[in-house]
């Protein structure tokens, strides 16, 4: 029997974080900061969000209403709600837990392409197979969990890729990343370790914002690409990718590089600074 769809949900308004407590150690400084430093690109990654929310409103209704479409739309929505997250752990300093969630939005985007791409066969198997259903033993209702990751997008996807790898070992328990988060003043000679640190850093918030702008251009091909499946406007999409594009381009900006050193992987960060008028200097990993 096929399973109806109901008329998603949509809850399409993103908001930048509210100002933190005066007596919030480090974040008050760190939210002053960021919008005066860089305001103009948390409004930007902020208008792509709300970009896609009009376009999961616009796609809710009935000329839309697929399996296809709902099973894309439960991943973009996890990917959009982390991005978001992101967004407001960069305002308040929370950088360390801003890379977790751009590396699961990463994950979830690259499943709603997998999906898209093959016409949500998994999904529809899935639910052939029950499930969603009722255990009476449980006295429940049984959704399977079915472990479903798309490894082949992430291995391919120029962007998703790339991105969900360097946020993967950004976020583990590797000491080099720790030391980039809670001790990047540390040299050869001394170890200089924080705790609880919140204060503003232009190269750790720069480099969270350009991994935002990366995904929101990502998610906006992905929906453009399936345009009969979704109510994309193109103009306004191909309008925000324009400037992100141009945003993210700027040599100046602090980014991580793959390199070969001595035969191995390494990330090279360059530009990276805690303030806009310190000199740029580079971080190996």
């Amino acid at each position: 029997m096929a399973l109806r769809v109901s008329p998603p949900k949509v809850f399409p308004i993103a908001t930048l974080a509210t100002k933190p407590p005066n007596d919030a150690a480090g974040s008050a400084d760190a939210y002053r900061q960021s919008s005066f430093v860089l305001g103009a690109e948390f409004e930007l990654v902020l208008d792509g969000l709300n970009l896609e929310g009009k376009i999961a409103e616009a796609s809710s209704g009935a000329k839309f209403r697929s399996q296809q479409m709902v099973s894309a739309m439960g991943l973009w929505s996890r990917a959009w709600l982390a991005r978001l997250q992101a967004l407001h752990a960069l305002q308040w300093g929370n950088y360390s837990v801003a890379t977790p969630l751009i590396r699961a939005a990463a994950d979830h985007q690259a499943g709603m392409l997998y999906l898209l791409r093959t016409g949500a066969q998994e999904w529809q198997d899935w639910l052939d197979a029950g499930g969603i259903a009722i255990s009476a033993e449980h006295h429940a209702t049984q959704f399977e969990l079915h472990a479903f990751r798309a490894a082949e997008i992430l291995a391919a996807h120029e962007v998703l890729g790339p991105l969900y790898r360097v946020a993967t070992d950004f976020s583990l328990s590797h000491f080099g990343s720790t030391l980039l988060f809670a001790g990047a003043d540390s040299a050869p000679d001394h170890v200089s370790m924080t705790f609880g640190d919140r204060d503003f850093h232009f190269g750790l918030a720069e480099l969270h914002l350009g991994w935002l702008l990366q995904l929101g251009l990502a998610q906006l091909d992905a929906l453009r690409e399936a345009e009969s499946v979704f109510a994309v406007e193109a103009a306004s999409a191909a309008a925000w990718s324009a400037g992100a594009t141009k945003t993210v381009g700027v040599a100046s900006r602090c980014r991580v590089e793959v390199i070969d050193a001595a035969g191995m992987q390494r990330y090279l960060i360059h530009n990276w600074r805690r303030e806009p008028r310190s000199a740029p200097k580079r971080i190996l990993l």
